[in-house]
């Protein structure tokens, strides 16, 4: 029985045109500089900073960033932060999966530069926000999503992920037991998989709200489903 159904943030109910601060970080970055990326990218995904002047604060020295660079990175997050967007139907299909089950939001994102969440009315409506910079673990690790179960108080059998990414979201989900729902917006051709897994694939995220209902009914078919 589904009772609390987790929303992934990036790429799965906002957007942003100009694109992920993070990898935007990369293109910033001196030919000498670019093996720090996966470091960087994810310290800041997984500590907590007061700010992005604090974050790239941090890193100026040891990745020996100029003036320059620093200003630079501290515009992409500004950018991605004010032109981020919701997707089409989002806030419909949050509003109609809380009449259905509990909400709460499991991202891999930083700690600052959040506004988007008030602005968007993505506060407003999912009350319980987990982010890896507060958690300390990114999705697909295990903790992350057992953290979420803790607060929660439910079984993984009473969760479900719904997101974009195959590896964080879905096979995240699955690994902890948890149902997955994967939102494949581009109809990427679907990874080899577990058949019997409680995996289910939508277009768009107004199908979302049915598909719960129908899980909660015990129908189990993932071509009435998905």
């Amino acid at each position: 029985m589904i009772r609390a159904v987790v929303f992934d943030l990036w790429n799965t109910l906002v957007f942003s045109p100009a694109g992920s601060p993070f990898q935007r970080l990369k293109g910033l970055l001196k030919p000498e500089q670019e093996h720090l990326h996966p470091a960087l990218m994810r310290d800041g995904m997984i500590r907590p900073y007061a700010s992005v002047e604090a974050f790239l604060e941090a890193w100026r020295e040891p990745a020996g960033l100029d003036p320059e660079q620093l200003e630079a990175m501290a515009l992409a997050f500004r950018e991605a932060g004010e032109q981020a967007e919701c997707f089409p139907g989002a806030p419909e299909t949050v509003a109609a999966v809380r009449d259905l089950a509990r909400v709460a939001l499991l991202s891999n994102t930083q700690s600052f530069g959040l506004e988007l969440l008030d602005r968007l009315g993505i506060s407003e409506r999912i009350r319980l926000q987990h982010r890896s910079a507060d958690l300390g673990a990114l999705k697909p690790e295990a903790a992350a999503y057992e953290a979420v179960q803790r607060r929660l108080g439910l079984f993984p059998g009473n969760l479900a992920m719904v997101g974009d990414s195959w590896t964080d979201d879905v096979l995240g989900a699955l690994a902890v037991g948890w149902t997955a729902i994967w939102v494949n917006r581009d109809a990427k051709p679907r990874p080899d998989h577990d058949p019997d897994a409680p995996l289910y694939e939508v277009r768009s995220l107004d199908r979302v709200p049915e598909l719960i209902e129908n899980l909660q009914l015990g129908m189990r078919c993932p071509t009435c489903l998905g």
